[in-house]
């Protein structure tokens, strides 16, 4: 096959993370990459594969990486994914769509190149400025778009790790729904692949996995996974459980117990926004995810104001004290119960 794609003059891809990445910018026209008795690989962008079986079900599956490009061991993960499918080792039995975000960034070792490419979807872009992460924005928006059908059962899993340590590891944010409907078999899902906590959201938000819930109604979370490391340092020991849960779940075999022991659920209580120059943070920049605070304790100060924890068991995720003005600094949770 790759032969023929050669001849054919289209490019012959033997890794497709390192095509990605030799490919920063959009390419000219999809492509077939491969072809078996049992599906179809097409490349609709650097970055963006879609896996077509001959004999689909009515699920669509998203696995999507390196939105943040400095977040490197999810990237290997699907990666290896790819390669599989490809090597027809991984069976892949439904319509399926990966996506590999920020291939400039990933070559510079950096979160984004201009701008948070996670605060660009579900949202307008007619007044963001003409750069490389709204470009990438516009691109995975569109090949979204086109890859979901209206009458099928949808899944996105945006698969992240964080810059911090965490006292909880690995933790899904589960985006905001206005009916609140909790799907228990996605709980399921989480607490069999190792996830030890899920943050429910309060509100609309312009994160991708909101985007694909929001404007899709698909079965959607951010997933962090562990701690940022460059490319080839991962311990890929420390991600068996969840790659072996996509890999299940590509091949229909995925069957979770019905159980959630272990998975803690939060909710967002608020999120502090960064109003003026001075802004602070009571607590040491590199403070862990998950940190708990006593009700009425100091948690920023923003100019003049002072912000408070109001309980006793809010805790902390996501500080940061270098992002712009009206941006989010950090995230206040506390404790859910489910219904």
């Amino acid at each position: 096959m790759e032969l023929q794609l050669q001849e054919e003059g289209r490019p012959v891809i033997t890794d497709f993370l390192t095509w990605t990445r030799e490919n920063e910018y959009s390419i000219k026209e999809s492509f077939l990459w491969s072809e078996t008795e049992t599906l179809k690989m097409f490349v609709h962008d650097t970055g963006i594969l879609e896996v077509i079986p001959k004999v689909a079900t009515d699920e669509q599956i998203v696995y999507s990486a390196g939105i943040h490009g400095n977040e490197t061991a999810p990237l290997e993960i699907l990666n290896d994914i790819i390669s599989d499918i490809h090597t027809g080792k991984q069976p892949s039995v439904h319509h399926s769509l990966f996506i590999f975000g920020n291939p400039k960034a990933m070559n510079l070792g950096k979160r984004f190149v201009d701008e948070n490419l996670n605060r660009l979807f579900a949202r307008s872009l007619e007044d963001k400025p003409d750069n490389y992460d709204v470009r990438r924005a516009k691109v995975i928006i569109k090949h979204l778009e086109t890859f979901y059908s209206d009458d099928s059962k949808k899944t996105h899993y945006d698969l992240h790790t964080a810059i911090r340590s965490s006292q909880l590891e690995k933790f899904a944010m589960y985006p905001f729904a206005p009916d609140e409907e909790i799907h228990m078999d996605q709980l399921y899902f989480l607490a069999d692949s190792g996830i030890q906590a899920v943050i429910f959201g309060h509100s609309p938000a312009t994160t991708f996995s909101y985007h694909s819930k929001s404007l899709f109604k698909a079965k959607s979370f951010t997933l962090e996974l562990g701690r940022v490391k460059g490319f080839g340092e991962n311990d890929r020991t420390r991600f068996t459980k969840i790659e072996n849960s996509l890999r299940k779940i590509l091949a229909g075999d995925y069957a979770p117990k019905k159980s959630i022991e272990g998975l803690k659920t939060f909710k967002i209580d608020f999120e502090i926004l960064r109003t003026k120059e001075d802004f602070t943070f009571s607590f040491s920049e590199s403070v862990p995810n998950f940190t708990q605070f006593e009700k009425d304790q100091l948690i920023a100060t923003d100019g003049e104001e002072l912000i408070l924890a109001q309980t006793s068991d809010q805790r902390v995720l996501f500080p940061n004290t270098k992002v712009k003005i009206g941006e989010r600094a950090a995230v206040i949770i506390g404790p859910k119960r489910l219904p």
